[in-house]
């Protein structure tokens, strides 16, 4: 199976009305460009979501003005230099196969086949009709599949729209009814229509194993744990300038990601050349890209460029330009990236499915402004590896999570418990209360809440009472249990007591009642702080934080100093090595957009590794190997970066 180090990726979905498709198209100069940004992997589409095929296709539709095997050049000329090439199959969209099988359409609970409830688009978008995959579509997608996989020498495939698009067509109701699923119920036929795509997925892996290939498999719109079962590897597509991405997703999604590979499969960091996916008259800023790439590098990811090209296949000189500027420059230091794996600290423990949630944006905020090694973690982890773990804002302890915390606690491990986090299933009393050492007595009654530190957890914080933006809940605390910070309520609720809309409430007297309690090495902060930070990212929240770490994890395993809060600090490491990555970009709001434009420069910041059983020698500045003084105070080894400009990767070994 190929392992790939530098991919592009060609979105090309193409409009029947297209005259001229792959006139301009010269496989052999186009692989010559790939060669030339040290392109090991491209993607390239067999079939798009229009539902049009670039290759000879026995089986399928070939788009009407195509006039050669595109694809197939491709794979030959890719072939010669050795470039692997995945193919793309749209799975869930097939435009002009819907047009022409209307039978083949979901049906939406709603009663549509155009425009599907199922996305807020409008009526023009790729998204008008959607498959049903229990239709005969599915048999002959699969047919497709098969049919490249037997004419082309391909890497693998890439299969996309795995969405499962909710459908009561005849063919659904059928088996939903067979099935004794309720097809009145959306809840019951978006499952159903998950566990369709499931299926589908089954069949095509087993189709493609029944070759004996060994192939690169991923779908697009399973997740994570959906593609560790069925595909090869993993794949993030985070288009940051698009609003449902943004520049929280990648965090998020990489810091989880990465602690799914205990097999060594590869993690992909797809990102883009332009603005938004369907834009073909932009290149997004050097520095832009950079950004992506080397975020997700310093997070174990290969990285990933989408793009398209013209219809007519006409090679684009300024976007490989882009593409090899951004490349050449994170390739001087494969040295170091390659089978590098991340270091944390500590666990961030989510419920259920990662999302961006408010508790899981602010959580990895603050956590990146404060340069802190981090995952994100399924509460079946293994937690052994962290010395500390979070439960941000809403995380309820089942009997089995509530066990495995407090064997973490028992070996010696940490715990920081925001909001309603360690509450039991019901919500009405912490599932370890003894080692939380506080009980449970409800919502807090004012709203809203600000909070006065006391002494131990005042550092950095200025001496008024603070806002917590969120309602808190109310705990008592107990004989043993130290209390750190207090609540004080305001002068009335936010509310409207039928003359006057008390808007305006400053604070009025400070309560017994605790915010922040330590318990052994057991902290519980009785306000959902992450989900405020997300709100108004208050730097007071992020200081109590801070402080609160401060007293569990006072010796983290990096500490850097003369970075903005708003660049990134990431460990990896290799066998004798650590590397530290510094990033300093900033994502602005203009607009409506998030962009990156420059990268930034910052002078004499100091970097300080913990050396537990790794005791460095040297450093170095990659990929040059400039030296570095060495310095070591307790249990850290210092340097000073002198200068960088946007990324830098210093190496101790």
């Amino acid at each position: 199976m190929h392992n790939p180090k530098y991919c592009l990726f060609f979105d090309n979905h193409t409009m029947a009305a297209c005259p001229d498709v792959g006139v301009d198209f010269d496989a052999a100069a186009f692989s010559q460009k790939l060669s030339d940004c040290g392109v090991d992997l491209i993607g390239f589409p067999a079939k798009c979501n229009q539902g049009f095929c670039y290759y000879n296709t026995a089986i399928g539709i070939r788009h009407p003005s195509l006039r050669r095997d595109m694809f197939g050049e491709l794979v030959a000329a890719c072939q010669t230099r050795k470039i692997a090439v995945t193919a793309y199959f749209n799975c869930g969209l097939s435009n002009e196969d819907a047009i022409r099988h209307p039978e083949w359409n979901t049906i939406s609970p709603g009663g549509a086949i155009l425009h599907p409830d199922i996305y807020e688009l409008g009526w023009v978008s790729p998204y008008i009709r959607t498959m049903c995959v229990n239709s005969p579509y599915r048999d002959y997608l699969i047919s497709m599949i098969l049919e490249v996989a037997n004419k082309y020498p391909v890497a693998g495939f890439l299969l996309d729209s795995f969405n499962g698009f909710p459908c009561i067509c005849p063919v659904c109701i059928e088996k939903m009814k067979a099935a004794g699923i309720d097809w009145r119920n959306r809840k019951e036929v978006e499952t159903f229509a998950h566990s369709s795509m499931i299926r589908l997925a089954e069949d095509i892996v087993a189709a493609l194993h029944s070759k004996s290939g060994d192939y690169l498999v991923y779908f697009l719109g399973l997740s994570a744990q959906d593609n560790i079962r069925l595909g090869s590897y993993l794949e993030c597509e985070c288009l940051p300038t698009y609003p449902c991405w943004g520049y929280d997703h990648l965090p998020i999604m990489s810091h989880h990601l990465r602690t799914l590979t205990s097999d060594n499969r590869s993690i992909i960091n797809m990102t883009g050349r332009f603005y938004e996916w369907g834009d073909f008259g932009s290149i997004r800023p050097r520095a832009a890209i950079e950004y992506d790439v080397f975020y997700g590098i310093a997070n174990g990811m290969r990285p990933n460029i989408g793009g398209h090209i013209h219809p007519r296949g006409s090679t684009q000189h300024a976007i490989f330009d882009r593409i090899q500027e951004v490349y050449s420059t994170a390739q001087l230091n494969e040295e170091w990236y390659d089978n590098a794996t991340p270091i944390a600290d500590i666990g961030i423990i989510v419920p259920g499915e990662v999302d961006k949630t408010p508790s899981l944006i602010g959580v990895t905020r603050i956590l990146s402004e404060l340069k802190i090694q981090f995952d994100i973690i399924l509460g079946n982890t293994d937690f052994s590896r962290y010395r500390l773990l979070i439960l941000p804002d809403a995380v309820p302890l089942t009997p089995s999570l509530a066990a495995a915390i407090k064997t973490f606690l028992d070996n010696g491990g940490a715990i920081i418990a925001t909001g309603f986090s360690g509450l039991d299933q019901t919500g009405k009393k912490f599932a370890l209360a003894k080692n939380w050492g506080i009980k449970h007595v409800g919502e807090c009654k004012f709203f809203p809440a600000f909070f006065q530190p006391l002494p131990q957890l005042a550092n950095g914080l200025p001496d008024i009472p603070l806002a917590l933006y969120e309602r808190c809940i109310e705990v008592v605390a107990e004989n043993e249990t130290e209390v750190a910070a207090l609540l004080v309520k305001p002068y009335f609720n936010r509310e409207w007591d039928g003359v006057y809309t008390n808007f305006y409430l400053p604070p009025d007297k400070k309560t017994n009642l605790p915010l922040v309690t330590f318990k052994g090495k057991v902290a519980h902060v009785a306000s959902p702080i992450f989900s405020a930070y997300h709100k108004l990212a208050s730097v007071d929240l992020r200081t109590l934080f801070a402080n609160v770490l401060n007293k569990l994890l006072p010796e983290p395993v990096l500490k850097v100093s003369g970075l903005p809060s708003f660049g990134k600090a990431t460990i990896t490491r290799q066998s004798g090595r650590r590397m530290v990555h510094l990033l300093n970009y900033v994502p602005e709001l203009r607009g409506k957009s998030e962009i990156v434009e420059d990268a930034l420069y910052a002078k004499e910041v100091k970097v300080s590794l913990r050396c537990d059983s790794f005791s460095p020698t040297k450093a170095y500045l990659a990929p040059h190997k400039t030296p570095l003084a060495l310095t070591r105070e307790n249990n850290y080894a210092s340097v000073i970066v002198p200068e960088m400009h946007g990324y830098q990767l210093i190496v101790f070994e």
